[in-house]
C-alpha cells in the first residue's frame, strides 16, 4: 500500500474537474516508483488529429513523495492515448520493457515559459496540493496542444527530442557560436568531411574539428588545448548542412530512413545521394557518422542564431551487387543500393553537444570584456589556483601561468592539484588540469620565476591583465622595471597572514605602479607583523621539520579567490579612475565570516609634535587602550612598560605596542621601577622579526596630571646614556588623571645631553576623546 501522503493526493485529485483516478496506485518496485491510471478530458479542447477528448495518462511518483519529481507520462497500448511527440514533451515512444506507459513526459513542472507563465513557477509543497498543481498545469497543456499554442512567440527555442535510446554509439561535441554562424553561409545543401577527435572522458567523446569541402576549411572548431592535446583517436566523419530541423508535425523527428528521406525529398539533400556519397568516405573507419546541421534561433520565431548537429551512425552501406543483377560498386551502383534500403531501418542517432565558450558559460560568467584577453598570472600557490579556476570557469580563454615552484604533498591542504601533480612543476601541473576543465581554455605553464626580462617574451608584451597572487616585493618590483607598449590591466592579490585579511591593489598603467601600491600596503604590512608577532599561530611543516607553515584552511582560500574574481570583474572601471586599494577582512574562525571593508589601520591615533616640529610621534587608539587596561588593574599603584613602534622615512614615529611591566618590575603608589626580565630578549625578537625600534618608557602616574618626576627624569637619562639602548632621544609617555576624573597622556622627550622638553599635542581622534573621558575604571 502506498503511504498515506500518497493516499491523500491521488485523492485530492480525483475531486478535480477533468480528472478521473481510474485504479489504485500501483508500485514499481524496479523504478522505485507508484503509477496512478487517469483520464484526462479538459474543457476547451480544440479538434486535433492527434488529441482525443478523452486521454489516459500515468502519473508517477516517486516513494519519497510530496519530494521528488512527478512525470506525468500518455498510456501505451490505449485507444485513447497520445502517440505523437510535442513540444515541451520527451520523445513519445513505447518503452523497452512493455510497461504500461510511454516516454513522453510532458513538461509542466520546468521554468514556466509554456502556458503563459514567465520565469521560475514555484509549486506548492503539501502532498495534496502539489499533485494537484501538476494535474491543473497538465490538463492545460492539453489544452495548448490541441490549439497548438505550446510554442509562442518569444519562448525559448527548445530542440527536438531525437531518440537515442538505443545509441550505443560516441557523442559527438561541437563548438558552434553565433559569430560563427556567417562561417556557413552559402553551404547549405552541401556536404563535406571532418575531423573527430576522441575525448577521454567517460562517455565516449569525439570532438569535430576542421569541417572540410572539397579539400578546404571551411569552419574550424577552434577548441583550447585540451581537446587538440589528448584526442587518443581519430576518425573521419561526414557533414551535411539543411536548411532547417528535420521534423514533422506536431514536433517528431524522423525514427527511420523511410521519414528521413521522405522530409528529406524536394530539398537540396537527397537521403539516397547523401548516403551513396559519403560511403567512400566512411567505409573504413570504426564508426561510420554523418553530421546532419540545421540553423535554430535562441526563441520561437527567432532569427537563427547557430549550428546545431545531430549526428547519425550508420552501420553498414548497402552493397550495389547484393541488387538484382549484381550492380557495380560505383557511384551510381552505390545510389541504387540506397534507394533500396529497407525504410523501416530505424536511424542511429547520437547524442551531441554544443560545447563552444558561449554557450558552456550562460550559467555565470566574467565580464565579456575579458573573454578575449591575454591573461598572465604570476604564482601558482593556493590562492593563485583557485583564482585561476575561477577564471577558466568564469569564461577566460587565455591565460598563462608562471611559478617556479613544484608541487609538494604539503601543498595539497589548500591547492586545487591532486596526488597526481606531485613532483610536476605547478605551473604546468596547474595549466593541464585548467584546460581539462573547460574545452575553450588555452593555458600556458611556465615552470619559472618570475624576474624582469629584456625584450619581453611575447606571452608578457601581449598581455591585456597580468595578476600577481605571489604576495611577493621581488614581483612587484619585477613588475615596475617592466614598460609596455599600451596599458595593462595590473592586479596584485595577498591574505594576510592568517588569512582574515585580503589585499587587493588594481592599476590600469604602462608599468606597475610600485610606489602607489607601498604607500597604500604600508601602514597594513605594519598591523600584518604585529598581528602576527601577538598569535604567531604558524605550526612546523611537519614533526621533524623546523620549517613553520602557517595555518590557513582550504574553505578561506576558497573564500578569498572568489572575491578576487569578483574584483577582477569589475576591473574595467580601473581604466577611468586612479589605481585602486581594497582591503577585506573577516572575523576569527569562531566568528561569522561576513566579509566587510576594515577601518584603515593607526587611524585614530593622538599625534604631537616637538618643539621645532622635527619629530612628530603617534600614538594609536589599540596602545591607549592596552595602557588604561593596565592602569586600572594596577590602580592604585603606579605602573607602565616599554613603548615600541616604527619609524618610516617622510612619516611621524608610530608606537604600535605600550607593552605590560615585565614580572620583576616594582610598583608602589609613589614609584615604579620597570624590571628587566626577557626585555632584552624580546626588543631583539621585535627588531629582527617586524621591524619595530625602541621608543622609550610609558608611565603611569595614579591620580596625578601626567607631569614627570624626578625618578622618571633620572630613569630616562640613564636610558638616554645606555648605548645598548641605541636609543639616545627615548620617550616618556605619561598617563594620568585631571581634577574630574578624566585620563590624559603627556610625551616627553629626552636627550643624550640631560635635556628634556615636552611634546605638544596637535591631533588626537575622537575615540580616544571619549575613552579617555571615560576614565579610570577601579
Amino acid at each position: 500500500m502506498p503511504h498515506s501522503q500518497i493516499t491523500e493526493a491521488v485523492d485530492a485529485i480525483d475531486c478535480l474537474s477533468g480528472v478521473e483516478v481510474l485504479s489504485e496506485s500501483e508500485h514499481y518496485q524496479d523504478r522505485g516508483k507508484w503509477a496512478v491510471k487517469v483520464n484526462l478530458h479538459p474543457d476547451g479542447l480544440a479538434d486535433h488529429p492527434n488529441v482525443p477528448e478523452e486521454t489516459i495518462w500515468y502519473i508517477l511518483l516517486q516513494e519519497t513523495y510530496p519530494a521528488g519529481s512527478i512525470g506525468i507520462c500518455p498510456a501505451d497500448q490505449e485507444e485513447n492515448t497520445i502517440t505523437a511527440t510535442f513540444p515541451h514533451q520527451r520523445l513519445n515512444s513505447s518503452t523497452i520493457d512493455e510497461c504500461p506507459w510511454r516516454t513522453g513526459d510532458i513538461c509542466v513542472a520546468r521554468y514556466g515559459h509554456t502556458l503563459n507563465q514567465v520565469g521560475a513557477v514555484a509549486e506548492p509543497t503539501e502532498p495534496d496540493e502539489r499533485l494537484c498543481w501538476h494535474m491543473e498545469r497538465a490538463l492545460e497543456w492539453l489544452q495548448a496542444a490541441s490549439k497548438g499554442e505550446l510554442r509562442e512567440p518569444d519562448d525559448p527555442f527548445e530542440v527536438p527530442f531525437f531518440n537515442t535510446i538505443s545509441s550505443s554509439g560516441p557523442t559527438i561535441a561541437f563548438n558552434e557560436s553565433q559569430a560563427g554562424l556567417d562561417t556557413w553561409n552559402g553551404e547549405y545543401g552541401q556536404w563535406g568531411t571532418v575531423e573527430l577527435r576522441h575525448i577521454p572522458t567517460s562517455e565516449n567523446t569525439y570532438a569535430t574539428h576542421n569541417f572540410e569541402r572539397d579539400d578546404e576549411v571551411v569552419h574550424d572548431s577552434d577548441w583550447g588545448g585540451y581537446v587538440g592535446e589528448n584526442s587518443t583517436d581519430r576518425l573521419t566523419a561526414a557533414w551535411v548542412l539543411l536548411e532547417e530541423i528535420p521534423i514533422s508535425f506536431p514536433w517528431e523527428t524522423p525514427e527511420c530512413w523511410g521519414e528521413l528521406d521522405s522530409l528529406l525529398s524536394g530539398t537540396a539533400v537527397e537521403a539516397h545521394e547523401l548516403r551513396a556519397s559519403i560511403q567512400p568516405v566512411l567505409e573504413d573507419e570504426s564508426h561510420k557518422i554523418v553530421l546532419l546541421g540545421f540553423p535554430i534561433p535562441q526563441v520561437v520565431d527567432g532569427e537563427s542564431e547557430i549550428i546545431h548537429w545531430k549526428p547519425i551512425e550508420i552501420p553498414s552501406f548497402e552493397d550495389p551487387q547484393d541488387l538484382p543483377g549484381s550492380h557495380r560498386r560505383n557511384s551510381r551502383g552505390r545510389e541504387l543500393a540506397e534507394r533500396f534500403r529497407d525504410s523501416d531501418e530505424r536511424i542511429q542517432w547520437l547524442e551531441s553537444d554544443n560545447w563552444s565558450h558561449d554557450q558552456l558559460t550562460r550559467r555565470g560568467h566574467m565580464n565579456e570584456w575579458f573573454f578575449d584577453c591575454q591573461i598572465v598570472l604570476i604564482g601558482a600557490g593556493a590562492l593563485g589556483s583557485a583564482v585561476a579556476e575561477n577564471l577558466v570557469r568564469a569564461g577566460c580563454r587565455y591565460l598563462t601561468v608562471i611559478d617556479p615552484d613544484d608541487v609538494e604533498i604539503g601543498n595539497l591542504a589548500r591547492h586545487t592539484l591532486s596526488l597526481a601533480d606531485i613532483g610536476q612543476g605547478k605551473a604546468t601541473a596547474l595549466s593541464d588540469r585548467l584546460e581539462s576543465i573547460a574545452p575553450y581554455a588555452q593555458v600556458t605553464g611556465i615552470d619559472e620565476a618570475f624576474a624582469p626580462n629584456t625584450p619581453m617574451p611575447a606571452y608578457l608584451s601581449e598581455a591585456d591583465v597580468i595578476v600577481d597572487c605571489t604576495a611577493s616585493d621581488a614581483v612587484r618590483h619585477a613588475l615596475a622595471s617592466l614598460s609596455w607598449e599600451d596599458p595593462v590591466v595590473f592586479h596584485s592579490a595577498a591574505m594576510g597572514r592568517r588569512a582574515n585579511r585580503l589585499y587587493c591593489f588594481s592599476a590600469y598603467e604602462r608599468t606597475f605602479p610600485y610606489e602607489e601600491y607601498d604607500d597604500a600596503f604600508d601602514l597594513w604590512r605594519l598591523r600584518e607583523h604585529v598581528e602576527w608577532d601577538e598569535t604567531a599561530d604558524a605550526v612546523p611543516e611537519r614533526i621533524g621539520c623546523w620549517h613553520p607553515a602557517s595555518v590557513i584552511r582550504t574553505d578561506r582560500v576558497m573564500m578569498w579567490a572568489g572575491q578576487v574574481t569578483r574584483v577582477l570583474d569589475n576591473a574595467p572601471t580601473v581604466t577611468l579612475q586612479n589605481p585602486e586599494f581594497l582591503v577585506l577582512e573577516t572575523g576569527s574562525e569562531e566568528c561569522s565570516w561576513e566579509v566587510s571593508q576594515p577601518d584603515p589601520p593607526f587611524e585614530n591615533v593622538i599625534t604631537w609634535n616637538s618643539s621645532d616640529q622635527e619629530e612628530t610621534v603617534q600614538l594609536p587608539l589599540k596602545c591607549v587602550e592596552s595602557m588604561k587596561v593596565r592602569c586600572e588593574k594596577d590602580h592604585p599603584n603606579e605602573t607602565g612598560g616599554i613603548a615600541a613602534g616604527s619609524t618610516r622615512e617622510g612619516r611621524p614615529a608610530l608606537v604600535v605596542n605600550a607593552k605590560d611591566p615585565p614580572r620583576d618590575s616594582i610598583h608602589s603608589p609613589t614609584r615604579f621601577l620597570r624590571g628587566t626580565e626577557e626585555v632584552e630578549e624580546w626588543l631583539r625578537d621585535a627588531r629582527e622579526s617586524i621591524g619595530l625600534k625602541y621608543f622609550g618608557e610609558w608611565h603611569y602616574h595614579p591620580e596625578q596630571r601626567p607631569a614627570v618626576s624626578e625618578k622618571d627624569r633620572d630613569a630616562m637619562n640613564e636610558i638616554a646614556a645606555d648605548r645598548d639602548y641605541n636609543c639616545p632621544h627615548p620617550l616618556l609617555f605619561i598617563m594620568g588623571e585631571d581634577e574630574s576624573g578624566h585620563c590624559s597622556i603627556a610625551v616627553y622627550q629626552f636627550h643624550r645631553n640631560s635635556e628634556y622638553e615636552r611634546l605638544e599635542q596637535v591631533e588626537q581622534s575622537e575615540q580616544i576623546t571619549e575613552l579617555l573621558k571615560e576614565g579610570m575604571d577601579v
